[in-house]
C-alpha cells in the first residue's frame, strides 16, 4: 500500500501497488477518461489516448502537466511522459493485472535522480485512496489534509 522509492540507472522510481476490487475495465476507464479523471486526480484533462498522442491535465491551482502516451495497450498497460515547471521530465506507467475478484493495479512514476519525490509518494498515495473511493461511488470530497501528513510521513521514513 505504500509507495516504494527505488533508483535504478540514475533515475528515481516511485512504485505504488494497490489491490482494487474492481474489474480491470473499470479502473481503466478511471484512468484514462477525463470525466472519470476529474473525479480522483485533476480538474481538467485532455487526453488523445492514442500512442504519441498528447495529454494535458489541469488543477485548481493552476499547476499543469503535458505529455504525450508512449504505451497504449487497454486495458491492462498505460505509460506516458509527464512535463511539469517543478520537477521537470518524467515518466507515468500504470499496469492492471486481473486478481481475484478485482485487479492490481501497479503504479510507477520514474524521475531523474535528483527530483525529490517526497511529494509525489504523498500525493500518490492520496490519489490512490481517492480512486478507489471513487470507483466504490463513496468520494465526497479531495483529503487535502491527508496529502500533508502523508508529506510528514513520507519525509520521517527518507530522513
Amino acid at each position: 500500500m505504500d509507495g516504494k522509492v527505488f533508483v535504478r540507472d540514475g533515475r528515481r522510481i516511485v512504485c505504488f501497488e494497490r489491490y482494487l476490487k474492481h474489474p480491470v475495465e473499470k479502473v481503466w476507464e478511471a484512468i484514462t477518461r477525463p470525466d472519470q479523471l476529474a473525479q480522483w486526480l485533476t480538474v481538467k484533462s485532455e487526453l488523445d489516448l492514442n500512442v504519441d498522442g498528447q495529454l494535458v491535465l489541469r488543477w485548481d491551482n493552476g499547476d499543469e502537466v503535458t505529455g504525450k502516451f508512449t504505451k497504449v495497450e487497454a486495458p491492462y498497460e498505460l505509460e506516458y511522459t509527464w512535463l511539469e515547471s517543478s520537477s521537470g521530465n518524467s515518466v507515468v506507467r500504470w499496469m492492471l493485472k486481473e486478481e481475484g475478484d478485482g485487479c492490481m493495479l501497479q503504479l510507477m512514476h520514474t524521475f531523474p535522480e535528483s527530483v525529490a519525490v517526497i511529494d509525489f509518494l504523498s500525493g500518490w498515495y492520496v490519489h490512490l485512496d481517492v480512486l478507489d473511493t471513487v470507483l466504490h461511488e463513496r468520494f465526497t470530497g479531495f483529503p487535502d489534509g491527508r496529502v500533508k501528513e502523508m508529506r510528514k510521513r513520507y519525509a520521517s521514513m527518507m530522513s
